[in-house]
């Protein structure tokens, strides 16, 4: 009678304690790549080159964070040439951990998601479920052979989803300064009046000469 107690009792604790784990489990209804493309609003590669915690209340929910890409190709959106995209912190509330430095196919959407408990402040969001991906480093458009996610080439329906890149906006850089005109020629100018200066006192050096011969 105890031994069947203890187990009933064992059973019950492993429910208890397993449910709050399984419950923050993020699960992703399946998507197709066309399905992604169309609930995007911005679809790019880039490498990641920032990464920020969005400010929030200690004792409230997580806050987001936000990461900064360098895009490469734009498959979908305006040519920026640079991106903020708000996630999760981590993959149990369908966060996506991007790594600084490293390249990814990136879906983001510019739709209200529910998933982030604080407004981060940009108007891109993104998700475990999104369709993000890491790629290989490059900047020309995506290939087959560019997936590395499970070792794994990209799909062909993928590529076909993507459709035509286009180039990111430049980014805003002064030009190097170059030497006007009138700087490069004053040397040489100088060297000219140097010149002309020594042959009228020549000239008039070989005149006095003269004079005094005769």
């Amino acid at each position: 009678m105890r031994h069947r107690l203890f187990v009933v009792l064992l059973l019950l604790a492993t429910v208890v304690v397993g449910a709050p784990a399984a419950a923050c489990v993020c699960r992703c209804a399946p998507l197709e790549p066309a399905e992604q493309m169309k609930h995007a609003a911005a679809v790019f590669t880039g490498t990641v080159t920032g990464v920020r915690h969005v400010s929030g209340d200690r004792l409230g929910p997580t806050p987001p964070v936000v990461y900064r890409f360098r895009p490469d190709q734009i498959y979908k959106g305006g040519p920026a040439a640079e991106f903020e995209v708000a996630t999760n912190v981590n993959e149990a509330s369908c966060g996506y951990a991007f790594t600084v430095g490293s390249q990814y196919l990136v879906f983001a959407s510019d739709k209200e998601s529910g998933l982030l408990a604080i407004d981060p402040g940009v108007p891109l969001n993104t998700s475990l479920c999104a369709g993000n991906q890491p790629v290989r480093p490059g900047d020309r458009p995506l290939r087959a052979e560019d997936g590395v996610q499970n070792g794994e080439p990209l799909t062909a329906e993928l590529l076909a989803a993507l459709g035509m890149a286009s180039r990111p906006a430049p980014t805003t850089s002064l030009p190097p300064a170059t030497p006007s005109r009138e700087t490069a020629t004053t040397p040489w100018a100088a060297i000219g009046a140097i010149t002309a200066a020594v042959a009228v006192l020549a000239l008039a050096g070989w005149r006095f000469a003269r004079r005094r011969k005769t």
